[in-house]
């Protein structure tokens, strides 16, 4: 965290030429435990990587949601000398849908309160990786319609003073084939330390 602001610093160049449009909703993500993270982030697209990471009950895979990043919202502190403020973090929150509802209580109990995954979350072609664990806060509200479908309402939030990677989405990662065929097994382990 950089309390001071430095002249010393390297900005990098803004790439004003950029001609794609990147379209927006949170359409895919990934939980990837804090164990198998550096693989991960060593190398973000390699395909390989993930599909082990999948295969181990490391990274669990959620292939169609509905959602948004709300880009972040400064947490500010006290400021020195001439500024009234200064900024320490962000906080950052992805909320999604997630529509496979029957079936899934025990997975999203076992997940509720976690501090143990990275979220890796996907736009159109972009797939963000944030650099601090997420608390994972899963809800199942039924509305007053008939004709309203039921899903699981996920709120992923964390802190940081960075604003998430973005990457490729890896070929192939996001399917849901790609489930391992035995039962998922967590790590319950409980870690409320603030990163």
């Amino acid at each position: 965290m950089n309390y001071y602001p430095s002249g010393c610093d390297t900005i990098d160049f803004n790439d004003c030429n950029v001609c794609v449009t990147e379209n927006g909703r949170v359409r895919k993500v990934a939980l990837i435990h804090k164990n198998y993270f550096q693989t991960i982030i060593a190398d973000p697209e390699n395909v390989n990587n993930w599909l082990s990471g999948i295969s181990t009950n490391k990274i669990i895979i959620y292939p169609e949601t509905n959602g948004e990043f709300d880009g972040g919202v400064a947490k500010m502190g006290f400021g020195f000398a001439t500024a009234s403020e200064t900024l320490i973090a962000y906080n950052f929150g992805v909320n999604i849908t997630e529509p496979n509802y029957q079936g899934n209580r025990n997975h999203w109990n076992k997940l509720a309160g976690s501090r143990n995954y990275y979220l890796a979350f996907c736009s159109e072609n972009i797939m963000n990786i944030t650099t601090k664990v997420c608390n994972i806060v899963p809800t199942n509200k039924i509305d007053n319609e008939l004709k309203a479908e039921v899903t699981w309402a996920v709120q992923l939030k964390w802190a940081d003073f960075e604003i998430p990677t973005q990457h490729n989405i890896p070929d192939g990662v996001f399917q849901c084939g790609n489930y391992p065929s035995t039962t998922r097994i967590f790590d319950f382990t409980f870690d409320n330390t603030f990163n």
